[in-house]
């Protein structure tokens, strides 16, 4: 077993690359510092840094330690966290991040019924895109993404596929395209699009689509990661966008149709993703037990 101590030392000082800053941080003098370092070298048998004017350098071996050390370190956290909520009677804390779709289909009445079963569970709730929620996972910021699963593996996550859904192009009922029976994807160049802010994997997709059909894709001319922006300017009927059908049916409200393409944009997985290794909490476990029955009661309802 490693040395919980020798981890943080080694944790801080990857972290700053300076004994110095690490020593301050620790609250600990540098030579003290050094002597854990030097101790845990040895226990390990392998060289963790090498020692530059300019600071502490990892070697191989330190950053395949960092990548493990600092999964042992959220997990002690996580657990001294949760084991202190369950004494006060509680469930455990749970940070989630989810995709756009989320905020407004299923996960508002998932959570009230994670709260209304456990009263006394604090939960976090951060909504994002794949390129802003994966990092936060893998630094263990966040507990649990629930989004798409159309990434490349990770070595450090694990999938867990949910539902299956597609990407819809969308303009408000006033717009054009929405009169027509049939649009070309060489229709939507004339029309500027809108989407959400820093969603590279989106854009992707986009430009994609577009080179399927032979032509270029127009980009996104306006960005935001507001969910009600994106709906309020495409209620202008000026722009398109790309969102999941969840989100469709539930911006219908604001006068948001579907455009009539001959094919879909796009189709795709999507389901919780989780560190490897971890171990699954009970509230990211109920999290996603209610997310299926949900889903599986709204399937039922649709029918």
């Amino acid at each position: 077993m490693l040395d919980s101590n020798l981890l943080r030392c080694f944790l801080s000082v990857l972290e700053h690359r300076k004994l110095t800053t690490a020593a301050d941080e620790l609250c600990v003098t540098q030579p003290a510092l050094s002597k854990s370092l030097k101790r845990l070298e040895d226990e390990l048998g392998v060289p963790l840094f090498q020692r530059t004017p300019s600071g502490m350098v990892p070697t191989t071996y330190g950053i395949s330690l960092g990548r493990r050390a600092r999964q042992i370190h959220l997990e002690s956290l996580g657990a001294r966290s949760e084991l202190q909520l369950m004494r006060e009677g509680g469930y455990g804390s749970l940070i989630i991040g989810i995709g756009p779709m989320w905020s407004v289909h299923a996960f508002p009445r998932v959570v009230a019924d994670i709260m209304r079963n456990h009263p006394k569970t604090h939960v976090k709730v951060i909504s994002g895109v794949l390129d802003t929620l994966l990092p936060r996972l893998l630094k263990g910021e966040l507990d649990v993404v629930i989004a798409s699963l159309d990434f490349p593996d990770h070595p450090d996550l694990v999938k867990d596929h949910i539902i299956d859904t597609e990407h819809v192009i969308v303009g408000h009922e006033s717009h054009p395209l929405t009169q027509l029976e049939y649009v070309s994807p060489s229709d939507l160049l004339d029309h500027p699009f809108v989407g959400f802010a820093d969603d590279y994997a989106g854009i992707s997709r986009m430009d994609k689509f577009f080179a399927s059909h032979g032509i270029q894709s127009p980009g996104l001319a306006v960005e935001s990661s507001s969910l009600e922006l994106l709906l309020s300017l495409l209620s202008l009927g000026d722009f398109l966008a790309s969102f999941s059908a969840p989100i469709l049916r539930r911006s219908e409200r604001y006068g948001i149709k579907r455009i009539n393409l001959p094919d879909s944009f796009w189709r795709f997985a999507v389901g919780a993703v989780y560190r490897r290794g971890s171990t699954q909490s009970a509230p990211v476990t109920s999290l996603v037990q209610a997310l299926r029955q949900h889903l599986k009661e709204t399937e039922s309802d649709a029918l």
